[in-house]
């Protein structure tokens, strides 16, 4: 069956409008003709399309994911991608696609493409399908590693992706899914890894496939809040070791699952929502976990640990019962860093906390951070296993400190005025357009990204996403072949998140970092501050993908056709609200910090107010 494309899947595919696309069957006889058939809105050949389209330097690089998602919304719904996944597993063992049907193109490029692109392609998948949160990949392997590592079970798999990183090792896996297309999918993604991967079919607390077998590791993010989780006969069932699990809090039952598959020495690591240690109607399991020593710790996450969740959430680690001496609370919900989530820090955090406190059942306690809880203390009526709730820091107020925040906070304010720029309403109608794809077509301009990382030796600054949303220097590392070095006036802006930022590159020296596009322009044709200007606009949220983690296709984004005069003009004025916007962030950064210790140093008894007359007594 011949692939077909429409005239928008076409303007997607070469980042330009579908005027565009039209202009050119008009313009060039040798464009592909329709193909025969078609009703209603005219398709071509893809495959001759793309060669013209090549051949005509139309074809804008496109980052693989995005392909790969355009590909898979050709496909039209989710037992058909899966299917193309597992045929694409196939063919990688076989080393030949060799498939027919209209699953052919994503069944080629996920066969080409390298192992984290297509387990990257899996988690998207089973995110849309709607089976709860999707952990991130650091996450998964923080909660291997807090097990140990080893054989794992997880009893409520989406794509697999808690079983990968004992895959990875050659480590047996065992899963079970709630439906055969799920199952199969994470058969073949495992199997990328290791053969030693099986995969059930069911719903675990009504149909265990695992009911006799006990593991090493059981790691697992149930499905949260979930209403019908329980079978006919629940209260007599023998997992309920702690206590039958109240029919609103199914996630307590699935904690108890996790502490059943658990041979004598094992441990399990299971996500929950944060309101799992407080609510009221499951005081009782909790105490009894607390009570029998089967909670071992308790470690709050950061947002962001889930793809498709910013929900508060722990990760609670259990043991089979034992003497109860206490639980390890760890609040790792401030590993963050410039907005985002720093999993060094979270990891750094959370596992040598957990393997001092494993081997002595002590760990020296960090303010805020880390500390053992006694069973005595946490057997009250409330039963509450909030990491934030044991861990309250003192705080320490810096008198001379707060003094320099005073000052910093004068001079980033005075700057403000100077840097509002000064603007008028316009009349004028709004001219030709073109498209960043376009112009990349032309003298005036090339579109880069990183290419995967093949390493040579050596490690080089790299201009990360984080940096250029943070305005900063390059903070990362790159050790790839054919770096790309940052230049003057070259133009840079995260390819995925929800907000647009763009960065006009100064003296910085370092290389291109992923998931970065970087336009380099001929500044007599293309002024660079109008263009990172006409990228930021909010407009251009619209071009994003609708997956998970947005993505921008910068290829589509349009730019009005103006003088190189005129151009700068604009360029100077999108300069300064950049520049505003800078002091805004560095304004309400030192602004923060100097609230916070103002109204700490209050209420701690470091400061006091001074009277009107200035009188401190």
């Amino acid at each position: 069956m011949t692939e077909a494309l429409s005239a928008a899947e076409i303007a997607r595919l070469a980042g330009v409008g579908r005027a565009a696309v039209t202009n050119w069957r008009k313009r060039h006889e040798d464009f592909p003709r329709p193909l025969p058939g078609s009703t209603g809105a005219a398709r071509f050949d893809a495959e001759l399309t793309r060669q013209w389209l090549r051949a005509h330097g139309k074809l804008g690089e496109q980052p693989l994911a995005d392909i790969l998602r355009d590909a898979a919304e050709r496909l039209g719904d989710d037992l058909a991608v899966g299917d193309a996944i597992i045929g694409a597993t196939r063919a990688r063992e076989l080393e030949s696609t060799g498939a027919t049907g209209r699953e052919d193109d994503v069944v080629r490029l996920l066969a080409d493409s390298d192992v984290s692109t297509i387990e990257e392609f899996v988690a998207d998948w089973a995110a849309r399908r709607g089976v709860g949160p999707s952990p991130a990949p650091e996450l998964a392997d923080l909660m291997y590693r807090l097990s140990g590592g080893g054989r794992v079970l997880d009893p409520f798999c989406r794509g697999g992706e808690l079983l990968r990183p004992a895959a990875a090792q050659k480590y047996p896996v065992r899963g079970q899914c709630l439906d055969e297309v799920s199952a199969r999918v994470t058969s073949a993604v495992l199997r990328l890894h290791a053969d030693a991967a099986r995969i059930d079919t069911g719903h675990a607390l009504r149909a265990d496939a695992t009911e006799d077998e006990v593991f090493p590791a059981v790691l697992t993010v149930p499905p949260w809040g979930e209403k019908d989780w329980s079978g006919e006969d629940v209260q007599f069932d023998a997992r309920w070791e702690f206590g039958l699990p109240p029919r609103t809090s199914s996630e307590l039952a699935w904690v108890q699952h996790a502490v059943a598959h658990l041979d004598e020495q094992g441990t399990a690591v299971v996500a929950l929502p944060a309101g799992v240690g407080v609510h009221r109607a499951g005081r009782r399991v909790r105490a009894e976990l607390v009570r029998r020593g089967a909670l071992r710790a308790v470690v709050g996450l950061p947002t962001g640990a889930f793809r498709s969740s910013a929900a508060p959430s722990v990760l609670w680690v259990l043991r089979r019962p034992s003497e109860a001496s206490g639980v390890l609370m760890v609040d790792g919900a401030h590993a963050r860093a410039n907005g985002a989530l720093d999993w060094d820090e979270l990891l750094e955090t959370a596992l040598p906390a957990w393997e001092e406190f494993d081997a002595s059942a002590d760990c020296p306690e960090q303010q805020g951070v880390c500390g053992v809880v006694s069973a005595i203390d946490l057997l009250d009526e409330a039963v509450d296993l909030s990491p934030a709730r044991h861990l309250a820091a003192t705080v320490q107020t810096d008198v001379p400190g707060l003094r320099t925040l005073r000052g910093q906070v004068a001079d980033v304010v005075g700057q403000l005025p100077e840097l509002i720029p000064a603007i008028e309403p316009s009349s004028s109608p709004r001219g030709p357009t073109t498209s960043v794809g376009e112009l990349g077509s032309t003298p005036a301009l090339t579109v880069h990204r990183q290419s995967a990382s093949v390493p040579d030796g050596k490690e080089l600054p790299a201009l990360t996403a984080r940096d250029v949303v943070s305005a900063r220097a390059p903070s990362g590392q790159w050790g790839g072949r054919d770096p790309i070095w940052l230049r003057p006036d070259d133009v840079v802006l995260p390819m995925m998140g929800g907000r647009l930022t763009s960065r006009v590159i100064d003296d910085e020296k370092g290389v291109l970092g992923p998931q970065v596009w970087l336009l380099r322009v001929d500044p007599e044709l293309v002024d660079p501050w109008f263009l990172a200007g006409f990228l930021r606009c909010s407009a251009n949220l619209a071009l994003t993908s609708g997956s998970v983690t947005a993505r921008l296709d910068v290829r589509r984004v349009e730019l009005p056709r103006l003088p190189i005069d005129e151009q700068r003009v604009y360029g100077e004025a999108f300069r300064s609200a950049m520049r505003l916007d800078e002091v805004l962030d560095e304004a309400r950064r030192v602004g923060t910090d100097l609230v916070t210790g103002v109204i700490d140093g209050l209420a701690g008894g470091a400061l006091r107010p001074v009277s009107d007359s200035g009188d401190t007594g």
